[in-house]
């Protein structure tokens, strides 16, 4: 009889797999704040000491999504904006090995917060020639960080796509004492029937010195039907034209050609404020009238308004002291398509319109003079 017989299990002589080591967790800190805190109105810069980053998810208050990107090859994280004062991002950093690390990061306090405004309001509807003004209730230290983060972007009126970053400069300009003015203008008037919208993170920047303002600002509005006055004094009339079409021709009076401070300053003037009744006064000239149908043009006294008393010299002489003046019928029709950021440009006189004369000169400098008043040049 023939059989299997065994003398106990067999022996396996294969060798027992390693264990699969762990991964080194990656080890994230941030770079530049050995007291614990950035400071506020920078951007953040998160470094790997160990490991290297593969992905980076940071969020801000209310679960916002903070911007930006992994550099060095993955040995560091840079958010593509700064941090506001006194603020907190928490962050979950990935590490080319898998592996993941969470953490926190802070921002200093800001020593004071000071007020600032803009002076187009949210949704309003303004010409091509109006300037972007922001006004600070303080003196601005460091311009040239506010300039870098202070964006201007437009689009066609109505769309819904990308908006593209506006073609033009911020320029600080003449403020009294303890303020400060920005304007920002583009190189040629806006194009008409476009959306503009400005971002100021005014509220998250260091303005110099600690401080920052009380709050970002950010508003749309529209450029709306492109509207010129071309204002000829020796022709003594104003020509309307509206979308690059004559609209209107109206005869007109300026200021008396003889005498020089009483001329109308030629140059680019912007219509900033509309009366149907307008009170004028000159101690100097010794007159006190109410003028209808005003239209100022700048802030040094020049205005497009009704004046009766100078009919008879409309389309022929120039008598006043320095406003444009027309028919009671003409400067109501003027007025009635007027609105803020409308360009006057006037021509043919002696006297040019400049810094000292007015606070609104934007379009009378050059391109390169405007720039030149960039804090970043």
């Amino acid at each position: 009889m023939t059989g299997c017989s065994s003398s106990g299990p067999a022996k396996d002589n294969a060798e027992s797999p390693s264990p699969t080591p762990t991964p080194t967790p990656i080890s994230v800190k941030t770079a530049h704040a050995a007291s614990g805190n950035v400071a506020f109105g920078k951007p953040v810069t998160l470094k790997a000491s160990e490991g290297s980053i593969k992905s980076m998810s940071v969020t801000g208050p209310h679960g916002k999504d903070i911007k930006g990107t992994v550099a060095q090859g993955g040995k560091a994280w840079r958010s593509a904006g700064p941090i506001k004062p006194a603020g907190t991002w928490k962050w979950t950093a990935t590490g080319t090995n898998g592996t993941r690390t969470k953490g926190r990061v802070s921002a200093t306090k800001a020593k004071s917060k000071e007020h600032a405004t803009v002076n187009i309001g949210r949704d309003e509807t303004v010409g091509i020639a109006a300037p972007v003004i922001v006004n600070f209730q303080a003196n601005v230290k460091d311009k040239a960080n506010l300039e870098r983060h202070m964006t201007v972007r437009m689009r066609p009126h109505g769309s819904h796509g990308a908006w593209k970053k506006a073609s033009g400069s911020w320029a600080w300009m003449y403020a009294a004492p303890g303020t400060e003015k920005a304007h920002f203008r583009p190189k040629k008037f806006w194009p008409a029937h476009t959306d503009v919208r400005v971002d100021l993170p005014l509220g998250t920047l260091d303005w110099g010195g600690g401080m920052t303002g009380r709050t970002d600002i950010t508003m749309r509005f529209t450029i709306g039907r492109s509207q010129i006055v071309k204002a000829d004094a020796k022709k003594h009339n104003i020509v309307v034209y509206r979308d690059g079409k004559k609209v209107h021709t109206y005869p007109a009076s300026y200021g008396m050609d003889s005498v020089k401070d009483r001329n109308t300053r030629s140059g680019i003037h912007v219509v900033t404020e509309k009366y149907k009744v307008k009170r004028m006064t000159s101690e100097r000239w010794g007159y006190d009238l109410k003028e209808r149908w005003a239209v100022r043009i700048n802030n040094n006294g020049e205005f497009i308004h009704a004046n009766p008393a100078t009919t008879g010299d409309q389309g022929s002489r120039n008598v006043s002291h320095g406003c444009i003046n027309l028919s009671t019928a003409n400067a109501r029709a003027y007025y009635s398509t007027a609105i803020y950021g409308d360009p006057v440009v006037v021509t043919g006189t002696k006297t040019q319109l400049s810094d000292s004369l007015t606070e609104l000169y934007d379009w009378a400098l050059s391109w390169q003079k405007w720039k030149s008043l960039s804090a970043l040049n």
